[in-house]
Parts: structure tokens; C-alpha cells; sequence
């Protein structure tokens, strides 16, 4: 038997207290004329959705655990199917997740998966879209997409060009139609960045010689629980590095720990707000004590100039090269520009779950290709400005200019 414990338990969706979702029907429509109109273009007839992001904008679905580093004998077999011609969708999925589905999607065709082997259930989704006469034409599928793995991602192709179908990567697809947001999407930005600064706050009210990285982090997760805010996608940077004079030293992506943070310490505190799953992202950089060196903060003063470029000169319509042109002038002119330390970067922000909160829309001021690319309206990016500093905010692009979303200061913040 390879079915034992595939239902959630007892549920009735009709007991269920009434589920305010964080969008409207008609908003969700909107996202499925988007990204069908998308697919047309690509002349795609049927769209295999996978990856969490994808799936969630569509209707709404969000677990907390996706399979993605789960037992082979038990394979993640899910995802949407959205009929191009019809504009429907179905949506398969493990029978376990049936109450997730009743409070988070307006999903209203789900169909569930028999088995936890792999064969029988990618058969029964094949059977599902043959009846609905769904296997023609080109199948797009998200190859860039973590869910599922290789290996089932390779089972469900060889069982899509078994049914005459011609898989094809719409990856990018999805992500464009993602791209630019809505004003509620905005909203819910704007109020995670709120969420953020209040774990920025946290920092400035709890830190001092003699807590451990994982103490402080405590507290600031817990304000920022407290003020609604919800678990990011990623493990943020939370860690103590000492001096090499005026100059702190790198600690990469590491994660808080158990290390005393240490007077004279520069505390990287790169935390994001999450307010129904949207993320906002801001990095500063703490000196423990009173009496920072002055080189540094000067030389905070000018890397936080480049936001002040970014607010006065940027706005949607403007290509990467455009944007990177103004900011590689200012980094020079202010004398921080450098090859080999250091960069200037944004990417996109949004809806997002574990692992990753980068979206796909990258910008570097060191980049010399995909310059052509546009940052659009109501499009979201963080931007990092780290030339030995910890600088990054969230930026939202209007047709009108740019701006940063965070209210704590754009400089080397001293907490004594």
C-alpha cells in the first residue's frame, strides 16, 4: 500500500470560521488575464505552474513545507495547470493539503493526488488534463523553479512529450507577469517595511557588549512578530565582525550564532519586514559604542548618497544602463568607486517563501550586459549600496521618480 496517510485528518471546510483572503476575486482574475495574455504571446497552450511564488499569485495557495528536500520514496507531485483557450486553471495537490487550500486559496477546482509514489500520481494528473482535453500544443513548465527537483521535473516532461505535448520553458514568463504590482501589493510592501524599522528600532534598544548575536536576533524577530509581522524567506544576516582599522570586516551570508558581540564590533543587521508574504529589505550597520571611527562614517555618508541619486534621478521607463550609468558616476565622483571590493546591486522584491526572497529582476552597477532590460512601474527592488558599509533599502519605481521605503537612517548608527 502506497497511499496509507495521504488524508489530513477529520476537516469540514463548512465548519471553517470565514477566511479573509488578502486579495480579491477580481484581483486574482487580473493576474490570470495577465499571464495568460503572456502565455499567448509565447503561443503557449497549457501552463504547468510549480514553483510556490507562481502558484500562490495565482489563487493564493501557501504551505509551509513544499517537499523540496523530501524522501524520494514520497516526491513532490503538484503544481497548477491553467488552460490558455478556456482561462481555467486546476490545481493538484497532495489530499493533505486540503484545509491549507480551504484558507488561503480561491482555488475552486482542486483535484488530489492517489498515492505518494511518483508513477501513479503524474499518471492521474495526465489522465485529469487528457479528459479535460487539455494535452495539446506546447507545455510550459518553470525549469528555473526549485519545485519540483530534477528529477520529477525530468518525469513530468517525458510524460507530457508521451501525450504529444512540446514542453518548453516559460520560466521567465511567470516572472514577468509577477513583475509589476498592484497598489494593494504596494500596500503590503509599505507595510512590511513599517515591520522592518520596528526591528531596526529593536537594535537600536537592545544592543550592547556582552549579548549573543542569537539573543539579539530573538528580540528583534519577536518585535517584529508582535507588530504582525510574519517568518522571511530567507535567514537573514545578523552578525558581529571586528575592525581592521576604519575598515569592518566581511562576514558573507552568515546566519546569527552564539558569538558575545564585542564594543568596537560593527553589528550587519540585514532583516526584511514580511506582511502577507511580501517582503520589504533594509541592511544597517550598528557600531557598538560611542565612538565610531570617523573614516567610516564619512564614508557612510557617501555610500548613502547614492539612494539620495536614486530618489532625485530614477524612475520606471528608464532602462538598467540608464540607472547604472548615473549611480557609477556618483560612486566615482564621490571617490568610494571600486573594482574588486565592494558593489552596487538591486533585485526584485515581492511575494516569496523559503528559501529565497531575491526575485528574478537583477541590476549590478559593474555590469556591462542585459542592460536593455526596464525597470517598470510599481516594479519593487531592494538596493544595496555596500562599499564597507551596510546599506540597503527597498525602492518602489513610479512614472514620477523612485523612492525608499524605510524610515531608519540611511548612515553608521552608533549605539552606545
Amino acid at each position: 500500500m502506497t497511499n496509507v496517510g495521504l488524508r489530513p485528518g477529520h476537516f469540514d471546510a463548512s465548519k471553517m470560521e470565514a477566511v479573509a483572503p488578502p486579495f480579491t476575486g477580481e484581483e486574482y482574475a487580473a493576474r490570470l488575464e495577465r499571464l495568460i495574455g503572456l502565455a499567448r504571446e509565447r503561443a503557449i497552450d497549457l501552463l504547468w505552474v510549480t514553483s510556490p511564488e507562481g502558484v500562490a499569485w495565482i489563487h493564493g495557495f501557501t504551505a509551509s513545507w513544499y517537499k523540496g528536500q523530501g524522501p524520494m520514496r514520497y516526491p513532490q507531485c503538484y503544481g497548477t495547470a491553467v488552460h490558455v483557450d478556456s482561462g481555467r486553471f486546476i490545481h493538484f495537490d497532495n489530499p493533505t493539503e486540503e484545509p491549507v487550500l480551504a484558507r488561503t486559496s480561491c482555488s475552486r477546482d482542486n483535484r488530489y493526488t492517489p498515492d505518494r509514489e511518483a508513477e501513479p500520481n503524474i499518471r492521474f494528473i495526465m489522465d485529469e488534463l487528457k479528459a479535460e482535453g487539455w494535452l495539446k500544443g506546447s507545455v510550459g513548465m518553470e525549469f528555473w523553479s526549485y519545485l519540483p527537483n530534477r528529477a520529477v521535473s525530468t518525469m513530468f516532461e517525458g510524460a507530457f512529450l508521451m501525450h504529444g505535448c512540446r514542453p518548453v520553458d516559460m520560466s521567465e514568463t511567470v516572472r514577468r507577469a509577477r513583475r509589476r504590482k498592484s497598489a494593494r501589493e504596494i500596500a503590503y510592501t509599505e507595510k512590511a517595511m513599517e515591520i522592518c524599522d520596528i526591528g531596526h528600532g529593536t537594535i537600536v534598544e537592545n544592543l550592547r557588549p556582552g549579548v549573543t548575536e542569537l539573543e539579539l536576533f530573538g528580540q528583534v524577530m519577536a518585535s517584529m512578530m508582535a507588530a504582525g509581522g510574519e517568518f522571511p524567506a530567507l535567514i537573514p544576516i545578523f552578525n558581529a565582525s571586528p575592525m581592521d582599522g576604519e575598515t569592518p570586516m566581511s562576514n558573507g551570508h552568515a546566519m546569527a550564532s552564539r558569538k558575545t558581540i564585542q564594543a568596537g564590533e560593527i553589528l550587519c543587521a540585514d532583516l526584511c519586514g514580511v506582511y502577507n508574504r511580501y517582503h520589504a529589505n533594509a541592511l544597517r550597520g550598528y557600531y557598538v559604542g560611542d565612538d565610531p571611527p570617523p573614516g567610516l562614517v564619512e564614508r557612510y555618508k557617501r555610500s548613502a548618497g547614492s539612494f539620495e541619486v536614486i530618489g532625485n534621478e530614477v524612475k520606471a521607463g528608464m532602462t538598467v544602463a540608464e540607472v547604472v550609468r548615473l549611480l557609477r558616476a556618483y560612486y566615482e565622483e564621490a571617490g568610494i568607486w571600486t573594482e574588486t571590493e565592494g558593489w552596487g546591486l538591486g533585485y526584485e522584491l515581492g511575494w516569496s517563501l523559503p528559501p529565497d526572497w531575491v526575485g528574478d529582476f537583477y541590476f549590478h552597477v559593474g555590469d556591462d550586459r542585459y542592460l536593455d532590460r526596464v525597470f517598470e512601474e510599481n516594479m519593487v527592488t531592494n538596493y544595496e549600496s555596500l562599499f564597507h558599509t551596510h546599506l540597503i533599502d527597498t525602492i518602489v519605481y513610479g512614472k514620477d521618480g523612485a523612492r525608499t521605503l524605510s524610515n531608519t537612517p540611511l548612515e553608521l548608527i552608533a549605539v552606545g
